[in-house]
């Protein structure tokens, strides 16, 4: 097994989308995204059209080994993405021989020692965040990363006809007071991986003007838009 740091500057200056699972992605219209690098959190892989095409800046990134529990594992396994997990998965490495490894770091202290291996811990957004700084993304777009409940739907899929929604086969679906838990433990992350981004010369924008998560500048996806059709 690899270790993740393989991908360290691989792409220095491009443009990043962070693609998190909340509830404000259910109407996004993804395509412009996937000129660029993308880095895709559990569940919003559904949203990915990576089964077949080149994997240069598809990458997916996951904390919980509890996703080999739903359905949409197996497409995960045979994507055409790079795949980067935490090394708590140790006793699946058998099953994902392909796959990236990284280690955790404390961010809670509100500090990231820039030079260190392993990205920011509490779940897989902060990893994704943390991964694609590291990569030297210049310009970092976070997309449902909401951290808010809409009514009592959390993930954009809860939107779909049920027919259509992801099942958990061999998993439970988390409780609402364990998903408020993470976001908590989520923002001190957020404000150390803006300090990071920071040293790094980096600019991160939170592609949703709701958004519980408050250190990166607020704009609205259509903004995003015009301005890496600017950039490019």
């Amino acid at each position: 097994m690899q270790g993740y740091d393989i991908l360290i500057d691989k792409h220095v200056g491009e443009i990043a989308f962070v693609v998190g699972a909340g509830t404000s992605l259910h109407d996004l219209d993804l395509g412009p995204i996937h000129d660029h690098v993308v880095v895709s959190v559990n569940s919003s892989f559904i949203l990915m059209p990576w089964q077949n095409g080149d994997t240069d800046k598809r990458y997916w990134i996951s904390n919980d080994s509890a996703v080999r529990g739903w359905s949409y594992w197996s497409n995960v396994k045979n994507s055409h993405a790079t795949k980067i997990v935490r090394d708590s998965w140790e006793k699946y490495y058998d099953e994902i021989p392909d796959f990236l490894i990284f280690s955790p770091r404390t961010t809670g202290n509100g500090i990231i020692m820039p030079y260190e291996k392993a990205l920011a811990y509490s779940s897989s957004v902060p990893s994704a965040i943390d991964l694609s700084i590291q990569m030297g993304c210049k310009k970092i777009f976070l997309l449902g990363v909401d951290h808010y409940f809409s009514g009592k739907r959390s993930h954009f899929w809860q939107y779909y006809p049920p027919q259509f929604q992801p099942l958990p086969i061999r998993t439970i679906v988390p409780p609402f007071f364990m998903q408020q838990h993470i976001f908590d433990e989520n923002k001190k992350s957020y404000d150390a991986l803006k300090r990071f981004a920071d040293s790094k010369g980096a600019e991160v924008y939170n592609c949703n003007p709701l958004s519980k998560v408050r250190p990166f500048k607020k704009i609205e996806y259509k903004e995003a838009i015009n301005m890496i059709e600017y950039l490019v």
